[in-house]
Parts: C-alpha cells; sequence; structure tokens
C-alpha cells in the first residue's frame, strides 16, 4: 500500500513565471526505500500524463515492479505489473517514452545462442496494454559481447527507437557492430550484426524516415559524421575539421537539419580535461541531402576563459530548438571527483538560424552543485514565447533553493528568481529522475522529506 499526501500549490506570478504546481508525497509500505531505491525512469506517457517503474510489496495483486502510470494530479491512471525474465532479475529494468507507446526493458538469454544475453523488450500503449505477446529480444547481439558499449536514443519525433552496441578492438578501432531499430508499434523495422561501422560510436540518432546519423571518432582522429541508409546498407561520410582539433563533440538530428559541434582552440583558452579550448564551433548540414551537400561551420569566442583556472568538463548536455528562428545549445561543466560529483557553470548560447549561423549571444550561469548522487545534479528547462527558463536546486540542504534564471530571447539577460526555499528540508527534487511534460511542464521525483519511508513527486511549471 501506497499513501499519499498531496498538495496543490496556487501561483499569483504571471502565466509564464516559474512556480511549484504541487507536490506529493508518497509514503511506501513493506520495504525500506533506501534499501530498494527510489522509482525510476519517468517518461511521458500521454498529454498530462507521466509513466515509471516502481516497486511494490502490498496493495497489489502481487508483490513485485510495476509500470505507474499517473496524471498531473497523481491519480493512478493504469498500471502493469513486470513479469521480469529470470535472466533479468539482476539487472535494472529501463523504460523509454515514445509517442504513442511506453517502452519496456530487460535482459534475458537467447534461446537461439545460448550464453548470449539479450536486452529484451515489451511495447505498452498510452492505456497500459501490452502490443506484443511475450518480452520480446530487443538487441541484435550474434555473439557473447559483455564489453560492449551500448546505446538508445530516439528519432525527433519520437516514433522510432534506435539500439547500437559496438565491441572496442585491439588491434582496429572496432571488432564488431550491431543495431536494431523498432517503431513505435512494437514493429522491429531494421537490424544488423554486421554493421560496418569504422570508428567508436560518440552518438547515434534515427531519424524520422528510419535513417541513421552517426557520429564516430577513433583515437587521435578527427571526429566523423556517417549517414547510414538501412535499405541499401551504404554510408555517406563527412570529416568534422573546422580549422582545428573538434573537442568535446556532439550530434543534434532534426527532420531539416543536421547539427554538429564542439569546442576548438582560440586567441584565448580554458582548460579541459584533456586539451585547451576557446571557441564554440558548431556546423550545419541541410536536409534533404543532394550529391553536393557539405556542412557549413560557424565560429564564436568564448568570453569567459579567463575565469577557468583548473581543467573543466564541458559537456553539450541540451538542445532546445526555438522554432525555425534559433537553436539553443546548454554546455554543463561536470566532473566526478572522489567526495562525490560535481556541476558547475552552464553555458547559455543562442545561434540564430538563417543562410548562416550566427550567435546571437551567450550567458554564463554560476552553478557550483556539490552532490554525492549525480541525478541530483543537472538542471531544469522551460521555453515560453519571452523567456528561456534555467532552473536548479543549489544545494539539498536547508540552505538551498530551487532557482529559476529567467533569460530574455532576444537579448539573453537574465533575471533570476527563488521558486521556493528548503527550510523545512523537503525540497529535495532529482533533475536527473524528471521528464519534460511540455516545453514548460516538468514532472521530477525527489527524495522523501526527513523521517519518511517513500518519495515525492513535483509538478514544476517554467
Amino acid at each position: 500500500m501506497h499513501l499519499r499526501l498531496t498538495l496543490i500549490l496556487v501561483s499569483l506570478w504571471p502565466a509564464y513565471s516559474q512556480r511549484v504546481v504541487s507536490r506529493t508525497q508518497i509514503d511506501v509500505k513493506g520495504y525500506s526505500i533506501e534499501q530498494m531505491g527510489l522509482p525510476r525512469s519517468p517518461v511521458w506517457a500521454g498529454p498530462g500524463r507521466f509513466a515509471y517503474i516502481e516497486y511494490w510489496a502490498q496493495g497489489k495483486p502481487q508483490p513485485g515492479y510495476y509500470v505507474e502510470c499517473l496524471n498531473t494530479r497523481y491519480y493512478s491512471v493504469w498500471s502493469y505489473f513486470i513479469d521480469i525474465p529470470a535472466r533479468g532479475r539482476d539487472y535494472p529494468l529501463t523504460l523509454v517514452g515514445l509517442k504513442e507507446a511506453v517502452v519496456l526493458l530487460s535482459y534475458d538469454e537467447d534461446p537461439l545462442t545460448p550464453g548470449v544475453l539479450q536486452e529484451v523488450v515489451q511495447f505498452l500503449d498510452h492505456r497500459g496494454r501490452p502490443l506484443l505477446r511475450k518480452w520480446t529480444t530487443f538487441s541484435a547481439y550474434d555473439r557473447l559481447a559483455a564489453k560492449a558499449v551500448r546505446g538508445l536514443s530516439l528519432s525527433p519525433d519520437s516514433t522510432h527507437l534506435l539500439w547500437y552496441a559496438y565491441l572496442p578492438g585491439k588491434k582496429k578501432p572496432i571488432e564488431q557492430a550491431w543495431f536494431a531499430l523498432w517503431h513505435q508499434s512494437g514493429r522491429k523495422v531494421v537490424y544488423a550484426t554486421d554493421w560496418n561501422v569504422p570508428a567508436p560510436i560518440l552518438k547515434a540518432f534515427p531519424d524520422n524516415k528510419g535513417k541513421i546519423w552517426l557520429l564516430t571518432q577513433a583515437t587521435g582522429e578527427t571526429p566523423t559524421l556517417l549517414y547510414y541508409d538501412p535499405t541499401t546498407r551504404t554510408f555517406r561520410n563527412w570529416r568534422l575539421n573546422p580549422d582545428s582539433v573538434l573537442q568535446a563533440p556532439w550530434l543534434y538530428v532534426t527532420p531539416t537539419s543536421i547539427y554538429v559541434g564542439g569546442l576548438i582552440r582560440g586567441a584565448k583558452n580554458l582548460p579541459l580535461e584533456k586539451g585547451l579550448a576557446g571557441q564554440w564551433a558548431i556546423g550545419r548540414l541541410p536536409l534533404p541531402l543532394s550529391d553536393t551537400s557539405r556542412i557549413l561551420w560557424s565560429r564564436a569566442a568564448i568570453p569567459w576563459t579567463d575565469l577557468y583556472k583548473e581543467p573543466t568538463g564541458f559537456t553539450a548536455v541540451r538542445f532546445l530548438p526555438h522554432g525555425d528562428k534559433a537553436l539553443y545549445i546548454l554546455w554543463e561543466d561536470l566532473r566526478e571527483k572522489r567526495e562525490g560529483y560535481l556541476a558547475y557553470d552552464v553555458w547559455v548560447t543562442r545561434w540564430e538560424l538563417g543562410d548562416s549561423l550566427q550567435l546571437a549571444w551567450s550567458h554564463r550561469i554560476e552553478k557550483r552543485q556539490r552532490e554525492l548522487k549525480p541525478e541530483a545534479l543537472s538542471f531544469y528547462t522551460g521555453l515560453s514565447n519571452e523567456l528561456l527558463t534555467v532552473a536548479f536546486l543549489t544545494e539539498h540542504t536547508g540552505r538551498g533553493k530551487l532557482q529559476a534564471h529567467q533569460i530574455n530571447h532576444q537579448t539573453g539577460e537574465s533575471l533570476i528568481k527563488d521558486i521556493a526555499e528548503n527550510k523545512t528540508g523537503e525540497l529535495l527534487v532529482l533533475p536527473g529522475r524528471s521528464v519534460q511534460l511540455s516545453g514548460q511542464e516538468v514532472i521530477t521525483l525527489a527524495l522523501p522529506a526527513p523521517g519518511r519511508n517513500g518519495y515525492q513527486i513535483y509538478h514544476l511549471e517554467f
């Protein structure tokens, strides 16, 4: 049995303001939340709904893990019992949200290849009904590959889900690569056990038509953008060399353009964990492709290089299109230390999308987070007609505040507002366990209030 206490908080601010819409404390019975762990994998499950994986010891037909779907007033919409495969009980469950389905992932032994552990899948529609008769092999391994590097990604319209993996080689960059592309209906579109990828995969994304874009890089080599057509099993490639060594490379796929970029040296530089950087570099490959398609590059100086003396871990962590006018790229300085996880500054850059890419403005947010749990780091975002909002909890103590930085689209000027304070020790939100319901709405899980055995859910609006 789970007991819920919901508080609905009414805001007197304008409609575009930042606020805690509501929160609920859920007390669990029959087990310790510290031993079983918090619910995980919150995902979008239809308009005004979200789903996540939760353990139930009491109050259900049988104890175990369930996919729970709630609405934004925390009422149950549907619940699905997870009959975990025998080999999957030692591995974490994963939930992925698609446009019209929720995807549940576990592990099981391949019935056709003994000893090979495959990821298995069940698709649920937005009423909680399974689309497949049973757990179905999701990955495409044809051999034992315990050291394989694996990834998941969605198409821009969230109708396709790509699984990919590669096995690093000893005498060559990679020994083998695999992929499987799935549609939200539960249909496997295409797969390969002998994917001829030439170098380790940094990122890979499907487009809305089932083609695949990859960012690859061998040690000491220049990153390469690859386009793969599963129908013809052919590649096209573009080497990413904007007049300098590209560091911290990234890839972002949209229906109209492919964006790539990273950090390069400039007149003034800051230290990275490996190398130096003083400029942002961003390239755009317009779609549809032609025989002469090429990447159009733009560069802009990082204005804060003098502020950093020790090595930084800046990574492009979020891409937010502002209609067809501009693209926001948000960078975060993420580091892992013996004493925990660190998330320092956030860089916000706005790039105007015209005949050429131009940096409209850049803004620096000083964050200085230190946490023992990595999911307590990072930030929330909201995009309204007037503002981009970046919000985060300054720290998980009585001095912590849920702080919002409201940034004007046109000027880049920022106004800081404290949305809530952690005076009672209950404001323990976890950005790493959150889901964006819309451009301005976020559902986030949170640690339980002091002395409570359970967890919290917050509905935030930016």
